[in-house]
C-alpha cells in the first residue's frame, strides 16, 4: 500500500504483457487425421495419371519414329507446278511452285528449265533454292529469252545438299 497522496507506482509494461507460448516443435505437433493419411487414390486420379502415362509414352514412340525416318529418306519426291508466265523487258519468266512430299530437307537445291522443241533443247535456265524444308512449298522463277508457250516446258531439280 502507498501512504495517501503518494503517487501510484508505476508498472512495468513488459512485466505485464501476456506472451505467447513458443511454437512446439514438430514432433509434438497435432497429426492429420487418420482419414486423411490413410485416405486412397480415387479412382479419378488413376485415370489421370493413366492417360498421362499415355501421352507421355506416344509422345516418345512418335520422336523415335520421326528421328529415323528423317535419315532414312531424300528428298526425291519434289514436284513443279508452273502458276504463270508473264513477258517482261528481260524476257519471259516462268513463275512456278515447288513442293516437297518428304521428310527430308533440301539445302542449295538446284532447278533447271529447259524448252524443248522435241529431243532438242532449245535453251535452260536455272535457279538455286537455299532451303526447302519438309513438306513445303515455296516459289520461284525461270526467266528465258524465248517464248516458252511456243515449246515444251520441264522444270526438274539437278541436285541438293543435306543441311
Amino acid at each position: 500500500m502507498t501512504p495517501k497522496g503518494a503517487p501510484a507506482p508505476r508498472r512495468n509494461a513488459a512485466a505485464t504483457e501476456r506472451t505467447d507460448p513458443p511454437p512446439e516443435p514438430a514432433d509434438r505437433r497435432p497429426d492429420r487425421s487418420a482419414t486423411e493419411r490413410t485416405a486412397p487414390t480415387s479412382p479419378l486420379e488413376w485415370v489421370a495419371a493413366g492417360i498421362g502415362a499415355l501421352l507421355i509414352a506416344a509422345m516418345i514412340v512418335y520422336m523415335v519414329q520421326y528421328g529415323l525416318r528423317e535419315h532414312a529418306e531424300v528428298p526425291g519426291r519434289i514436284d513443279f507446278t508452273v502458276t504463270e508466265t508473264q513477258a517482261g523487258s528481260h524476257g519471259h519468266t516462268v513463275r512456278f511452285q515447288i513442293r516437297n512430299r518428304t521428310a527430308a530437307t533440301a539445302a542449295t537445291l538446284r532447278v533447271r528449265g529447259e524448252l524443248r522443241s522435241g529431243d532438242r533443247v532449245v535453251e535452260t535456265s536455272e535457279v538455286e533454292f537455299d532451303y526447302l524444308p519438309p513438306y513445303s512449298e515455296r516459289f520461284g522463277g525461270l526467266i528465258f529469252q524465248r517464248d516458252p508457250a511456243r515449246f515444251e516446258l520441264r522444270i526438274f531439280p539437278t541436285g541438293y545438299s543435306e543441311p
